[in-house]
């Protein structure tokens, strides 16, 4: 039934890998799969979020269980009846909502709700899930000039479905009794549901008209510094002490790590309109577990708008480690944005193009508007073929500012990055290799190293703007030992451009190493522990190093 996805993959149409492509599938999704022949490479899988279903490759895949496929029959034909159509009245014996699809359209059944439906003769494919129940999955079997009740219901966190015919006789009439559980109220005060009065903003949200799935984790983060580090959201070489040694001893453990988040969509005729909203409570500094907007946003087909990823980055070439940073030279921000993606004929490779806040990263000690009057503009564009994915991604800013005769001077940056990931499978042990460069001028705010440190654009003593080059890469590799069990290393630097003006104890460049070790107990469980070290160093050459160990637990809800 569950799947674990392990690495970036695709859903496609059919089982081959020339098939077109349906979606992209990023780790750690969950989907549904369905058994072919056990030689076969690719397997029957349905994304239960999106709603599409296709082919997986099983390599790309942890099988968890799989589900089989039901047959209800419907073996009564009323041949008293002039219908050509086959009849079906679907209803919801259970006491939560259950999501219904048939022949690929989904009905939203409340508990102890029904529908009725005019069918075709002959097979029809049908799908019935809910959260935290094992799906049905099968197929119908309908005859012509029939009427039938597919009854759903739920026991012991398993779905069931069975089909029952109704059989109508000339100058009778059918009861149909299905629920026997009747409650009864004693009236005390009689309402008038006319006379009430309902408040409602034109800001307010509206009436609830879809099902909202639910999904997160909590995690427990827990680490020891050994040379002095504050900052416990993540492993940061810019916040080294450089210069005489620092061994101060910290530990820390928390869980504003965890996370929630809200998913829904809407079908149309084009397809479904989605919508995620993420937070978790990393907002503030140490030991403030404010609530932190991380996600919204609505996507239509190839369009996305909201808050989510920036396109000037490659997701697929993160690796995963136990510190929340990550590797010092990665772009992990999240942003404003319209972004157009799509895939490119029937092949993997995908290209993308967005429109993202310009929110800059400026020093505070110059006049600067807050609100950029141009936006910046991101590409990319993706290759695949069999274990290879190869993407060059492409930034265009345009910086604004004040001079010292309150004049507007904007000025151009730029960026470049370039991104692998190669799968190498030797005698069926998986390994990935995972590379990144970036580089450019006044793209700090994309780089992890930087983000926070206003380091964009800095004055120069004529109060005019001098905007750094910076320069990045990391490399990581990764080896499972078992099929839940792997370990990689990653190792990267960061390098920005100082100019004259600039003090020696100005930052120059870092670098970033851990090893880490993943541990997937059981469904929905995952323990990482980890060893970091890093180094800063400054303009005029002195540096300075930091070593963490750090675990965590997460548990998926």
């Amino acid at each position: 039934m569950r799947t674990d996805v392990d690495r970036v993959t695709y859903l496609r149409s059919g089982g081959n890998y020339n098939s077109p492509i349906l979606m992209r599938i990023e780790p750690g999704r969950d989907i549904l799969t369905l058994p072919l022949d056990s030689t076969s490479q690719y397997v029957r899988a349905w994304d239960y979020l999106s709603g599409k279903r296709g082919y997986i490759a099983r390599k790309d895949i942890q099988i968890v269980d799989i589900l089989v496929k039901g047959i209800l029959k419907a073996d009564t034909t009323d041949h008293n009846s002039s219908r050509e159509e086959a009849i079906l009245r679907v209803e919801n014996e259970a006491a939560l909502p259950l999501i219904v699809e048939i022949d690929n359209h989904a009905y939203d059944l409340r508990a102890y709700e029904s529908i009725k439906l005019n069918l075709k003769p002959g097979n029809h494919g049908f799908w019935s899930t809910t959260d935290g129940a094992f799906p049905f999955w099968g197929e119908l079997r309908l005859p012509a000039h029939s009427e039938n009740i597919l009854q759903i219901d739920i026991q012991d966190s398993v779905i069931i479905a069975q089909i029952e015919p109704v059989v109508h006789q000339r100058d009778t009439v059918v009861l149909e009794q299905h629920h026997n559980e009747v409650v009864s109220f004693k009236e005390i005060v009689k309402v008038d549901t006319t006379k009430i009065v309902e408040q409602y903003h034109p800001q307010d949200i509206a009436q609830a008209s879809t099902l909202v799935g639910i999904r997160g984790y909590v995690k427990m983060n827990a680490l020891v510094d050994f040379n002095g580090l504050t900052a416990t959201g993540g492993f940061a070489p810019y916040n080294i002490t450089v210069g005489e040694g620092n061994n101060q001893v910290g530990y820390h453990m928390d869980a504003r790590q965890s996370r929630i988040a809200w998913s829904s969509r809407i079908e149309t005729d084009e397809g479904f309109i989605r919508f995620y909203v993420e937070s978790d409570f990393a907002g503030g500094g140490t030991g403030i577990n404010n609530f932190r907007l991380r996600h919204a946003y609505v996507s239509y087909g190839y369009l996305t708008v909201g808050q989510t990823w920036t396109t000037f980055n490659d997701l697929a070439t993160t690796p995963l480690t136990v510190d929340n940073e990550g590797p010092s030279s990665g772009s992990s921000t999240r942003q404003g944005l319209i972004r157009y993606e799509k895939k490119i004929a029937n092949t993997e490779n995908e290209f993308g193009f967005s429109i993202e806040t310009p929110t800059k990263a400026f020093t505070d000690s110059i006049a600067i508007d807050r609100r950029q009057f141009i936006p910046d503009f991101a590409g990319r564009y993706k290759w695949v073929k069999n274990n290879l994915q190869l993407q060059a991604a492409s930034l265009l800013r345009f910086i604004s500012s004040y001079d010292v005769t309150e004049t507007v001077v904007t000025d151009v940056g730029y960026g470049v990055m370039l991104s692998g990931l190669f799968d190498i499978n030797i005698d069926d042990t998986r390994n990935h290799i995972y590379v990144q460069a970036i580089g450019g001028k006044g793209i700090t705010r994309y780089i992890s190293a930087f983000s926070r440190y206003q380091l964009d654009a800095v004055p120069n003593p004529e109060g005019d703007l001098y905007i750094p080059y910076t320069v990045g890469g990391y490399i990581a590799l990764e080896h499972y030992l078992k099929k839940n069990l792997f370990i990689n290393f990653v190792s990267g630097f960061s390098w920005i451009d100082n100019a004259e003006f600039q003090p020696g104890d100005t930052f120059e460049r870092s670098y970033y190493t851990s090893l880490n070790l993943f541990w997937f107990p059981f469904d929905r469980m995952r323990i990482g522990s980890s060893i970091v070290h890093g180094e800063r160093f400054n303009k005029d050459q002195q540096r300075g190093s930091a070593q963490r160990l750090q675990m965590y637990i997460r548990y998926d809800i």
